[in-house]
């Protein structure tokens, strides 16, 4: 709800990639967005490949590796320590402080397309395999 003494504000956040050193304008799409806990990341998957992690104000913070593949879902758990990514690669855990991959999981035999965390350890993915996996 907006009150009348301040107007809204809007961010524009562009996906970009590196190439040569230089910072390149993504072509491809942004699928899905999943803020932080206490809102102050907000975490994106794309297109390109790629999950990347953003600040409020609009820095890019960290880039998560790379799928080998769209990045279709990610969410982060409840500590907000660990990302869990969708992609055309199956299912991925990201260690949000590393930018590193923990575990990839391969129990799909075709493209993860959501994924939702239970707890801190435990999730859920689907997949075009008409499949629901819960992993603890």
């Amino acid at each position: 709800m907006n009150d009348n003494s301040s107007s809204p504000t809007q961010l524009v956040i562009r996906h970009f990639i590196q190439k040569g050193g230089t910072e390149v304008p993504s072509n491809k799409n942004v699928t899905s967005l999943d803020w932080y806990c206490d809102g102050t990341l907000l975490a994106t998957g794309s297109y390109d490949d790629y999950a990347r992690i953003w600040t409020t104000d609009g820095r890019l913070a960290s880039t998560l590796g790379q799928h080998k593949g769209p990045t279709v879902a990610l969410k982060w758990n409840k500590n907000g320590n660990y990302i869990l990514s969708a992609g055309f690669d199956k299912t991925t855990i990201w260690d949000a402080s590393t930018s590193q991959c923990t575990q990839q999981f391969a129990f799909h035999s075709a493209p993860a397309l959501d994924v939702d965390w239970q707890s801190n350890v435990s999730f859920a993915s689907c997949s075009t395999d008409q499949c629901i996996h819960v992993w603890k």
